[in-house]
């Protein structure tokens, strides 16, 4: 049974799908938090195919946009992730409350993953674990290497003859390839190591990483180090040759899978 509407958060409503299986066999809930600019289908619907795998199994699911995305209203937050975290607790409570669950997993990509964990390190609340994809920190160091990343990527284009002649006559976007490099290079100030040691709350987490995404040995590193400072237990999973929304189809399929097996050695 799926159902949609509202929950909120401050002078906020906040638009949630509520996937609850027929055959509800499980206390503990899954809760999808998305990334910057996006919205509760998850990058290349994600969430949306994950939330039905997951359901199989006997998962109640949440899946709702953040303040300000997708269907709910008030303001996107921009780089300030207090109303971000704000709205998770609430969809934490929100979702408890609905269907009676013991507690929840987290399942969050990019700033979403972010989102989650300070969420854990400011709040006490009922989470069972989190799935975190593509968790970000970054540094001067990480925003250089994903500028070379897309000026490679563009000086790479230049060498097939239509794309070159695209260039010249003056048909290329040249404020989106602006963008993209400008957006690289603000990595930096996008993602700080804001998290400081002692955590409200504690719970086992997975991280998964690809091994193609420029943030990941700078994040994985920070994560795992602030995990161990603080005795969280975790497991780092790296998906080979991956971006930072793991676009691929055989990407999100190895995503899965680790996923259930962690769930399966978790929950149960």
């Amino acid at each position: 049974m799926v159902e949609v509407g509202y929950f909120k958060s401050g002078n906020n409503e906040l638009s949630f799908s509520c996937e609850i299986p027929s055959e509800k066999t499980r206390k503990v809930g899954i809760i999808f938090v998305h990334a910057a600019d996006g919205n509760r289908l998850g990058p290349h619907r994600m969430f949306v195919e994950f939330a039905e795998s997951f359901s199989s199994l006997g998962y109640p699911i949440l899946r709702f946009d953040l303040s300000g995305c997708g269907d709910s209203t008030g303001s996107a937050s921009q780089d300030n992730t207090a109303p971000d975290i704000s709205d998770v607790v609430e969809a934490i409570r929100f979702f408890i409350a609905k269907e009676h669950l013991d507690g929840v997993i987290l399942f969050g990509i990019s700033r979403g993953a972010r989102v989650g964990y300070a969420a854990m390190a400011q709040y006490v609340l009922p989470l069972k674990g989190m799935i975190l994809l593509s968790t970000p920190v970054s540094s001067n160091k990480a925003a250089l290497k994903s500028f070379r990343i897309r000026l490679k990527e563009y000086i790479f284009k230049l060498r097939d003859p239509k794309h070159l002649w695209k260039l010249l006559s003056g048909r290329a976007n040249i404020p989106q390839i602006w963008q993209t490099l400008k957006t690289a290079l603000g990595l930096r100030h996008r993602y700080t190591q804001a998290e400081k040691n002692g955590l409200a709350s504690r719970c086992p987490i997975l991280f998964v990483y690809g091994s193609g995404d420029s943030l990941t040995e700078e994040s994985s590193r920070y994560y795992t180090i602030k995990c161990k400072e603080n005795e969280v237990p975790y497991d780092c999973h790296f998906i080979a040759d991956a971006n930072h929304s793991f676009f691929h189809y055989k990407w999100k399929e190895e995503i899965l899978c680790v996923s259930k097996q962690w769930l399966d050695r978790i929950v149960n």
